[in-house]
Parts: C-alpha cells; sequence; structure tokens
C-alpha cells in the first residue's frame, strides 16, 4: 500500500472527528439578484445602483432601485433592493423601518411592500401579487447563493 494510499482512511478521520462541515453558500450579489427574478418573469426597465428609496437613511452603499413590470401588471412599479453582510442583518432593521416610513411618508395612498429574507431587503409600493412572489422567491435563491 501506498503512503498515499494509507492517509486517505486517516485524513477522512480526521475531517470527521472535528467536525468540519462543508462552507454554506456565500449570498449572491445584487445583481445576480435581479437576474432571479429576470427568470421569474420581473422585467427591469432600469436599474439605479445606490438609490435607496430614502435618501435620509445610510443605505445607499446597499441599494439597488428597479423600475419592473411583470405579465399580469405592466404599469412600472418601484423595488428598492439591499444587500446587507449576514452578521449585521438583524441590526439593520430599525434602519429599515425609518426608511419604510420615509418611503411610505412621499406615497401617502400606496400600499408599501417591505420583504426581509436574510441577507437581502427589499422595499416598494403597490406591487401585484405576482411581483411580491416573484421578489420574495428570488430573495430565497439568492439568498441560498443562487441556482
Amino acid at each position: 500500500m501506498s503512503t498515499r494510499a494509507g492517509l486517505a482512511p486517516l485524513l477522512a478521520l480526521l475531517v470527521a472527528a472535528c467536525g468540519i462541515s462543508a462552507p454554506t453558500p456565500a449570498p449572491a450579489s445584487l445583481v445576480s439578484l435581479r437576474g432571479e427574478m429576470a427568470l421569474l418573469g420581473v422585467t427591469t426597465l432600469s436599474a439605479v445602483s445606490g438609490a435607496s428609496g430614502c435618501p435620509d437613511q445610510p443605505l445607499h452603499d446597499n441599494a439597488l432601485a428597479l423600475s419592473v413590470t411583470t405579465v399580469s401588471d405592466p404599469a412600472p412599479r418601484d423595488v428598492y433592493l439591499y444587500l446587507f453582510r449576514p452578521r449585521d442583518f438583524e441590526q439593520t432593521g430599525p434602519t429599515m423601518e425609518a426608511c419604510a416610513a420615509d418611503y411610505a411618508a412621499t406615497a401617502p395612498d400606496a400600499t408599501i411592500m417591505r420583504l426581509d429574507v436574510a441577507p437581502f431587503r427589499a422595499l416598494g409600493a403597490d406591487w401585484s401579487d405576482e411581483l411580491r412572489a416573484s421578489v420574495e422567491s428570488a430573495m430565497q435563491v439568492a439568498a441560498r447563493g443562487g441556482r
């Protein structure tokens, strides 16, 4: 038996004994999230990096503003996407609450939608059920690292 062949079982035993697990996939980027939305039938009309929808909040570094449509709702809708470091996600909740309140103040007659799928958050107004479901599904896929 070669030395290399004899070390393989020992290495496997050491890895198992140490409890080393496979690394979890890193979340996808905002661009990948947008791609996941496209696969679900969301058409992007425009995209602006750094536009957060709430200029009074420190979110521009994490934000991507989209104007989108779906088959069932051809009227353009705003979708603001945010990506946070996983370790900071919970701490950003109050900032997102303030952002949603600021956004709601600019559209008092609108129904404000907010989705939280760590490490992503999304915000918008008057989304159709199809758009909401597509954004949420895309966020879940992207949170696992994409397809």
